[in-house]
């Protein structure tokens, strides 16, 4: 039973990877089918009336890409708008200008002079690493006119920033997830062979090692449980469904499910949620889970004897809710990343209190689904605020 939950682990963590693989490879395909369109749209061009050639680049110039047309002795005959602003240039002023004169990049400049020189097709993705960093994928294209002769160079900017950010946030995704996997299983595994290894009979020794089997294998389905629920998320396959409620029931309900966990700690619980608030537009059993991640980490991360406050009020459009804690607070360099996949501000606190990484990561996906926002205010031993805006019914 363990080994098969494992190898299920193992096999959502592969598919997750190569269906995110895939769409990165079909949207290059895509940007280089735009590319190949846009050079041969200009070779027929080339053989029409000036008119049409006009009308051309007005809709060169209203592309997403940035386009540039150089001639033979490199001298920029047309640039697109879109071209000017994706690229810092040395002049505004364009036209007729060589291509080195305008261009700070010296990795284009460079595949210009290349394509120019052997009259031959480049493509390249052009880093540019500044203040903001940004990615682009260049196609430069010769136009060849009779008895093998250079026309002109046709390149084109697509910006694929967000698809390399998507990308990096691939890569890490799939990292987090085998590494997140490899420790229970690991442990899993070692424990097992203890067992199975072991001559001498000792009842609480066997004990011992069941029920850190037992806990680690609770670890892996709460993270698969945890990546399920994020994934159906995201891709919107499990539709909610919306339904103008009352927060105190909700509230009530989770506190009820928390009251063992609580008590346990020794917490002082206050809730203030009236039941004379708006109504808000919710999916309840989303909602009721929003507030279950966020009453499960203030106990988890607050000491024993430790205060936990739930609190809702009207803020006209939205009806606020705040879970508060006296727990161990949260470093200000890292508020703005705790709502991050797998992100973890101590990440051996987190594993020994039972959290796989994507609490917050849900609950941020299911705030914004319902079109409202979050927002963490927090501070090292004074505790953590998180708080919720939902709209309210109109």
């Amino acid at each position: 039973m363990i080994y098969l939950l494992c190898f299920t682990v193992v096999l959502v963590a592969l598919l997750v990877f190569l269906l995110s693989r895939r769409f990165y490879q079909r949207r290059i395909s895509q940007i280089r089918y735009s590319h190949d369109n846009v050079r041969d749209d200009y070779l027929k061009q080339l053989t029409t009336s000036s008119v049409q050639r006009e009308n051309f680049e007005t809709i060169l110039s209203s592309m997403v890409e940035g386009v540039i047309v150089i001639d033979a002795k490199g001298r920029i005959q047309h640039a697109s708008p879109n071209f000017c602003q994706l690229l810092e240039l040395r002049s505004k002023e364009t036209q007729g200008k060589l291509y080195w004169e305008v261009i700070w990049n010296q990795e284009i400049n460079d595949s210009l002079r290349e394509a120019l020189a052997h009259k031959r097709a480049v493509r390249k993705e052009i880093g540019i690493l500044d203040a903001q960093e940004s990615f682009f994928s260049m196609q430069i294209s010769p136009v060849m006119g009779k008895e093998d002769k250079l026309l002109s160079l046709i390149a084109v900017f697509h910006d694929i920033t967000e698809l390399k950010k998507l990308e990096k946030v691939r890569t890490e995704f799939v990292a987090n997830v085998s590494h997140e996997l490899k420790t229970p299983l690991t442990a899993i595994k070692g424990f097992v062979e203890t067992l199975r290894n072991s001559v001498n009979d000792d009842p609480a020794a066997v004990a011992r090692f069941l029920d850190i089997i037992s806990k680690q294998t609770q670890r892996l389905e709460n993270l698969v449980s945890d990546l399920l629920i994020l994934s159906s998320i995201e891709s919107r396959e499990v539709r909610m469904n919306f339904v103008p409620e009352p927060l105190s029931p909700i509230v009530g309900t989770v506190v009820a499910l928390q009251k063992k966990a609580i008590e346990a700690k020794g917490h002082r619980l206050t809730v203030d949620v009236p039941e004379s608030l708006p109504k808000v537009l919710v999916d309840r059993q989303r909602m009721e889970q929003v507030f279950l991640n966020l009453l499960d980490n203030a106990v988890k991360f607050t000491p024993p004897a430790g205060q936990i406050a739930v609190r809702a009020r009207w803020e006209n459009p939205y009806v606020c809710v705040e879970v508060q804690d006296s727990g161990v607070g949260i470093p200000a360099e890292h508020l703005s990343r705790v709502f991050e996949r797998f992100y973890k501000i101590d990440k051996s606190r987190s594993r020994d209190a039972g959290g796989t990484g994507l609490g917050l990561a849900i609950v941020k996906h299911i705030i914004s689904a319902h079109q409202g926002k979050i927002e963490v205010e927090s501070a090292v031993d004074q505790g953590s605020t998180f708080r919720i805006f939902l709209p309210c019914q109109n």
